[in-house]
């Protein structure tokens, strides 16, 4: 039988466990304990003193921790844009410069003055960039796929709880095949990363669908900016690797884009680029 241990020791334990992965493991012990018990911060600092009686399995969630898995995959719960959502092993945990993209599209669809907009998104994963834009754009509706059914279940969730799902239509789809709707913004954060690349542990967690995107890597942004061309749509939006700028450039300028800009992330690196069509 273990020893009775109080919530300060519980969490004592759980940074020592997490020290040699996480920056932050005083944080990442305080997430997963207010997850386990569904308390607040001020819950564990006033109750300090008292007994963390699921001791154990807290431990077994610090360990999963401990192992390099996301912290998001074991809470299932992931942060975006000052928003909560479900998130699961079946779609990539949101990254934080993937805001910036929403903030793009935001600002140029504004700039169109367009009382009602189609946006397509290929890849939706979670769906946290079309549920956020929907939340922000009321008049727009959104068509989005994935080839994952597992991404795609996620997503779902995430659309019922903010009960989106008049507004978002889902596609079991590769890129927008099967989908004749007229749409008049292509926004993606593919896959972009070269099958090639050694990932980092945490990585090891996430669905390989949602971050290789070929031998080069930029191959399935390639095939996005040919259809965001063939289509006529508006404007295509997407995320990118930090080091595509040229290839991309290269890409738009030869399928005829010429008013097209890169944006950049909080750490300087390009991030992502915006494409009109004229």
């Amino acid at each position: 039988m273990s020893k009775i241990k109080s919530i300060k020791e519980a969490l004592n334990d759980a940074k020592e466990i997490l020290k040699d992965i996480s920056d932050t493991p005083k944080k990442e012990a305080t997430i997963l304990a207010k997850y386990l018990l569904n308390v607040d911060d001020s819950y564990l600092f006033l109750h300090e003193e008292d007994e963390f009686k699921p001791y154990n399995k807290f431990i077994s969630l610090v360990k999963r921790r401990g192992k390099a898995e996301p912290i998001e995959y074991i809470t299932n719960r992931v942060s975006f844009y000052s928003r909560e959502f479900f998130i699961d092993r079946g779609a990539l945990v949101p990254r934080p410069e993937t805001e910036l993209l929403i903030d793009e599209v935001v600002k140029n669809i504004k700039k169109l003055n367009s009382k009602e907009l189609c946006i397509a998104e290929i890849g939706i994963g979670s769906g946290i960039i079309s549920i956020v834009l929907a939340l922000l754009l009321p008049k727009v509706r959104v068509v989005a796929s994935d080839i994952s059914k597992d991404a795609l279940n996620i997503a779902k969730i995430n659309i019922k709880r903010y009960a989106l799902e008049d507004r978002i239509k889902l596609y079991h789809t590769p890129y927008l095949k099967g989908i004749d709707e007229d749409i008049d913004i292509i926004l993606s954060n593919p896959p972009y990363v070269s099958n090639s690349f050694k990932i980092d542990r945490p990585l090891e967690y996430e669905p390989k669908e949602a971050i290789f995107g070929g031998k080069e890597g930029g191959e399935i942004l390639f095939d996005i900016i040919n259809l965001a061309k063939d289509r006529g749509v508006k404007f295509l939006a997407c995320e990118m690797g930090y080091d595509q700028k040229i290839s991309m450039q290269n890409a738009l300028l030869d399928r005829g884009f010429k008013d097209f800009y890169f944006y950049k992330d909080l750490a300087g690196l390009d991030r992502g680029f915006v494409a009109k069509n004229s």
